[in-house]
């Protein structure tokens, strides 16, 4: 079985002595699962892509790859209260508390980062986002806009520290304060320095940069709270040492240092952790389309026999963020419908 990396067209193939091969054009070369040189004429491959090859070559996990459709299934809940409206008669189990609060939340364009401003939206909130593409931004705000929310967007390089910092004061006095402050940027998986550069720039200092923009309007809020977005990979070995899963292991242990020193200020800190999550256009349905061994395997390890959705991710977000949540900081949050196996004491 080869498959093909989805940049780079190179094909990848575990043979029987544990080696993976690479082909690209004429030059082919073997190595380790861990990306590391063997033999051949091709000297360089994806470490994170071969370590996938060969976990999906692996000896067939007990548990089936079960399709995307079935599992346990995604609970139907109430209409959105689209501002505080509830059909005649009904009133909503829990009031979160968020109607008429402001909130920020980077990379909010699409995927989780959308349906965190979304779900924020539907709860009352005015919402602030921004995102390096200005395409998305523009569709996301006639969006969060037609839910009744006032909403200020704009394109900003999160690695930029004093485009951040700018940003984030912009949007304070657009929405007229800020209670709620969600990093959800990140550069994603990558090798190399330039990836340990890249997802220390955009996933930590992003986050550490913009609590310390954020705090002076945090502070004067009654009810401030900040979410980091972490990642299942910051918990548990998923085939390949990577930038990614370190930085993201730091953005926990710098929450918990900021749930300390931020309490006496009234501010909140709490971090979620999501395990895979499918949505149009995301990662894994890339994973899914181009290299569908490893797809099945992940599948395979989501105890509920389904992966995620970036709504789920939302709501638990938002009850974390909101007043509701009051006693809640320095925890991290799994949403991973039983990917992780870890016993999390």
């Amino acid at each position: 079985m080869k498959l093909r990396h989805p940049q780079s067209g190179a094909l990848y193939a575990l043979q029987d002595d544990a080696l993976v091969r690479v082909e690209q054009g004429e030059q082919v070369g073997l190595f380790r699962a861990d990306g590391s040189y063997v033999s051949g004429t091709l000297r360089q491959a994806d470490p994170h892509f071969a370590g996938w090859v060969a976990g999906a070559g692996a000896a067939p996990r007990t548990i089936p790859a079960t399709p995307r459709s079935s599992g346990v299934a995604i609970p139907e809940l109430s209409s959105p209260r689209m501002r505080g409206a509830q059909p005649q008669g009904r009133q909503p189990d829990m009031d979160l508390g968020l109607s008429g609060r402001k909130v920020l939340v980077t990379a909010a364009s699409r995927g989780i980062g959308l349906a965190i401003a979304r779900c924020f939206a539907d709860q009352g909130a005015d919402v602030a986002l921004c995102a390096r593409a200005s395409g998305g931004l523009e569709s996301a705000r006639k969006e969060l806009e037609a839910r009744g929310a006032k909403v200020f967007a704009k394109s900003v390089d999160v690695a930029d520290g004093e485009a951040l910092t700018a940003f984030v004061g912009e949007a304070a006095a657009a929405l007229g304060g800020l209670d709620v402050f969600v990093a959800n940027a990140s550069a994603g998986a990558g090798q190399g320095e330039a990836a340990w550069q890249a997802n220390f720039d955009i996933d930590v200092m992003s986050a550490a940069r913009g609590v310390q923009a954020a705090l002076p309007f945090l502070t004067k809020s009654d009810a401030a709270s900040v979410v980091f977005i972490s990642s299942t990979a910051a918990l548990e070995y998923l085939g390949v040492p990577q930038p990614y899963n370190a930085m993201k292991a730091a953005l926990i242990a710098h929450a918990n240092d900021l749930s300390q020193a931020l309490a006496r200020q009234g501010v909140r800190v709490n971090v979620v952790s999501p395990g895979p999550i499918y949505f149009e256009g995301g990662n894994w349905q890339m994973i899914e389309q181009t290299m569908p061994a490893i797809y099945k395997m992940a599948l395979a390890q989501c105890a509920i026999g389904r992966m995620g959705t970036p709504d789920e991710v939302a709501r638990v977000v938002v009850f974390l963020a909101s007043p509701a949540a009051s006693l809640v900081t320095g925890a991290n949050v799994v949403v991973d419908g039983g990917f992780t196996k870890r016993v999390a004491y």
